[in-house]
């Protein structure tokens, strides 16, 4: 459906200098991406979240909902925003300020030029990763443009050394941010997951100051001199995933909600991303002899082996789950009844984007792991020093939850609005839009069944 975002100045209370000028406007919003070839001065890049080949339109509003920081019933703690506020954003919504009809992400890298007018050639000033970059006003651009340079314009410019600039609290209150919202999507559009941490609009202008210090040395510091000067907002604090479900398909959710036998297991194991499906696992199996521990962990414990590897594979339902780029690329384990991650996550901690931290969380396994179309056949994680960890009695034999994932470098947790068995899931799972269907312990597939699979030396 789209987001909403809070925005932030750079620089509280700023100086525009004397008689300033507005030349144009651009907003910048960078793309997750991944380096991956190099061509004469062209750096190639790989979008690492973006799903789909197709396009939609897409439109910029002024948000004039508030977004608290705290929760208005408990000022100590942070307020909390849900991805079905949709319709009262939409309701809300202020003047249009950007639109883009057949919007797609692109993978090329943002080369930023100017005119050397001395040299009369055209010079490379920087070159950027993938991102969304757009100039929205221009004074001498279109109509559309020239409007956005006077809405800029007295929204930021002329509200100088008023208290609408003083502080970033009071320009949250001013200026409630944006609203990008998604239209005329129909299934054959993408999904993409933006940097906005890095995000910025960015105000070039034309200023002049006092030259105090005679910098063009004509013995005179009173005269004013012209300057271009760059005036950035940031986005942030605040910012909202809004998701509309009525096109889901109604059916998944039933075969999920059917597969919830938390005693013998399941034959298909459903994983959705956003306002989906998570797996919980017993990583030992039952405690049928009630002495407080699995018996399968028992048994383990009174073997005296030294572990070298342990295991879980992840077999995909290739028969229930459509091949291609819709499968997600990363799943994640961790410990479900703290919130955790597991001793491997550390240990594994390295590579970046889709490869980050592959010798614990196995990436996807295609038929041709060359060609994202090909179909997913497995995922592999380790747990080698999780298992060790609970045999020489460190660590509890905690539950496991099992979900998607954007990106496996994010940990932190996002809280679920009507909770049922859990209150909360990792924020790398409540922001992704994937889902695959696994091979559970009771599949009729008996070589894809789920295992926990242990190498070990035993000790003499």
């Amino acid at each position: 459906y789209g987001f909403v975002s809070q925005l932030s100045l750079a620089t509280t209370d700023p100086d525009f200098g004397i008689n300033p000028v507005l030349d144009s406007v651009v907003i910048t919003i960078p793309y997750f991406s991944t380096p991956i070839d190099f061509e004469d001065e062209t750096t190639i890049y790989e979008l690492d979240s973006i799903y789909g080949n197709g396009s939609y339109d897409l439109q910029i509003y002024r948000n004039n909902y508030f977004l608290n920081d705290f929760d208005p019933d408990n000022i100590e703690d942070p307020a909390i925003y849900y991805s079905d506020l949709a319709a009262t954003i939409d309701s809300q919504k202020g003047a249009l300020i950007f639109e883009k009809v057949s919007f797609k992400p692109s993978e090329k890298e943002v080369v930023l030029t100017d005119f050397d007018t001395d040299e009369s050639e055209t010079v490379v000033l920087d070159r950027l990763t993938p991102r969304f970059r757009e100039t929205i006003g221009k004074r001498t651009g279109t109509t559309e443009q020239v409007a956005q340079i006077n809405f800029w314009e007295n929204l930021i410019v002329s509200q100088e050394g008023t208290i609408n600039l003083e502080s970033n609290n009071n320009f949250r209150n001013y200026f409630r941010g944006l609203f990008f919202n998604v239209s005329n999507a129909n299934g054959t559009d993408n999904l993409v997951h933006l940097d906005l941490a890095d995000a910025t609009i960015e105000l070039f202008l034309s200023i002049n100051i006092t030259d105090t210090s005679d910098l063009d040395e004509d013995g005179d510091t009173t005269d004013l001199i012209p300057l271009n000067s760059t005036f950035t907002i940031n986005f942030g604090e605040n910012s909202v995933g809004l998701i509309d479900t009525t096109g889901y398909n109604q059916s998944i959710f039933t075969d999920i909600q059917m597969a919830n036998n938390d005693v013998v297991g399941e034959e298909r194991l459903y994983l959705k991303g956003g306002p989906g499906s998570m797996v919980l696992l017993d990583l030992f199996g039952p405690d049928l002899d009630m002495n407080g521990e699995a018996d399968d962990l028992t048994q383990l414990i009174s073997n005296n082996w030294l572990i070298n590897e342990a295991s879980i594979t992840f077999f995909v339902d290739q028969a229930a789950v459509v091949a291609g780029e819709t499968e997600p690329e990363r799943i994640i384990i961790y410990n479900f009844d703290d919130n955790t991650i597991l001793a491997d996550f550390a240990i594994g901690s390295t590579g970046t984007g889709l490869s980050s931290n592959l010798t614990h969380l196995g990436r996807l396994e295609r038929v041709d792991d060359e060609d994202e179309s090909s179909q997913g056949i497995k995922y592999k994680m380790i747990l080698t020093n999780h298992v060790n960890s609970i045999i020489n009695g460190d660590i509890e034999n905690v539950r496991l939850g099992l979900s998607v994932t954007q990106n496996v470098n994010i940990i932190s947790n996002a809280q679920i609005k009507n909770p049922n068995i859990t209150s909360q899931i990792t924020t790398g799972s409540a922001v992704s839009h994937e889902g695959t269907i696994l091979h559970g312990n009771r599949s009729t597939d008996l070589e894809k069944r789920l295992k926990l699979e242990i190498f070990y030396t035993e000790v003499n």
